[in-house]
């Protein structure tokens, strides 16, 4: 029988409740702490795992050396002091997305993490997703064809949000699948936004990301919209694909586009939509906690990284600048 790992997680309100049920679901693994703040949530931890046990002193579980690894799923301010002293104290860390709030930080952790030779995963959900996973084959194999551009939408009335704008709450997971879908890092980055509800609180923001090879993705995020949607829609000179969250996770693919003839005209195609099936149908929630987990026993590189967390906050991060600055291109 294989050795389970033994977890930690700091962190357990909002997101934090469902890491520590998907870890504890795991065969591989031990959740052998829990630790928050709120004496509440310690209280129904304590009755709802009592195979765990829960504390408020993260400094505690940091230095119970039977602790492998350690997840964080605080708000994201605290991600970096945490992350820094799991590492430091030898245990792999998983953190929640963003990886942190400063790139200085970010890349610090990285290279910690190389040195300690631990590993680092970002909670970059949906590079989990079967249906982006597909998606990445596709693109990959040459489907598409060349990739002309491509743009998420994630949109929905709440959760507003006073702590930070929809940007940084929302637009992570949609530039971590563009950066996962192209394979390579942009050149720059610009983002316009307007704060409707409360002041200085952006609900709406439109990222254009530029790539040198000419790709070019547009990432809308607002939680002040009429409908729910959440969508990456990917355009290629072959054809074009749609991946549609909330229709059932379906993935489509067009065999739609347009070419150029010799004869100066644009000849228009409208081929048939086809669903791609035969995609598992596995919560990606539980296949990243599941990745996590091998990846230390296995000893691989997981797939959301610190480098890969890194360079989503670096996007992140211009597009924050050029937000202040009336949208002015940032290059990267």
């Amino acid at each position: 029988m294989n050795k389970k790992i033994t977890i930690a997680q700091i962190g357990l309100g909002n997101w934090g409740k469902n890491l520590f049920k998907n870890f504890s679901l795991l065969s591989d693994c031990q959740m052998k702490y829990g630790c928050d703040l709120d004496p509440e949530i310690i209280e129904a931890y304590t009755r709802d795992y009592p195979q765990a046990r829960f504390t408020n002193n993260y400094e505690q579980v940091l230095a119970d050396p039977a602790v492998e690894a350690i997840v964080v799923a605080t708000p994201a301010p605290a991600h970096f002091k945490l992350a820094k002293m799991a590492l430091e104290k030898g245990k792999h860390v998983f953190v929640e997305k963003p990886i942190t709030l400063d790139v200085g930080h970010a890349d610090e952790l990285v290279n910690l993490a190389k040195k300690v030779n631990k590993k680092l995963m970002v909670g970059h959900l949906l590079l989990y997703q079967p249906a982006i996973t597909r998606l990445k084959k596709i693109v990959q194999n040459g489907d598409l064809g060349n990739v002309y551009y491509l743009y998420t939408q994630r949109l929905n009335l709440g959760k507003v949000r006073n702590t930070e704008n929809a940007m940084w709450s929302l637009a992570p997971h949609d530039i971590s699948v563009v950066l996962h879908l192209l394979g390579k890092s942009p050149v720059s980055v610009s983002a316009l936004g307007a704060a409707y509800v409360q002041n200085d609180i952006e609900d709406v923001v439109f990222i254009s990301i530029r790539f040198d090879s000419g790709e070019i993705a547009n990432v809308h995020v607002s939680w002040l919209d009429p409908t729910k949607t959440r969508k990456t829609i990917v355009v290629g000179s072959k054809k074009m694909a749609v991946f549609d969250e909330v229709n059932d996770n379906t993935l489509s693919l067009f065999d739609r586009g347009a070419d150029h003839q010799s004869n100066g005209k644009v000849n228009l195609r409208s081929g048939n939509a086809e669903i791609v099936k035969d995609i598992a149908k596995e919560a990606p929630l539980k296949l990243e906690c599941q990745h996590f987990i091998d990846c230390i026993t296995k000893n691989q590189e997981p797939l959301s990284n610190g480098q890969n967390g890194l360079e989503v906050l670096k996007v992140l991060a211009a597009a924050d600048r050029s937000l202040k600055n009336g949208g002015k291109n940032e290059l990267l």
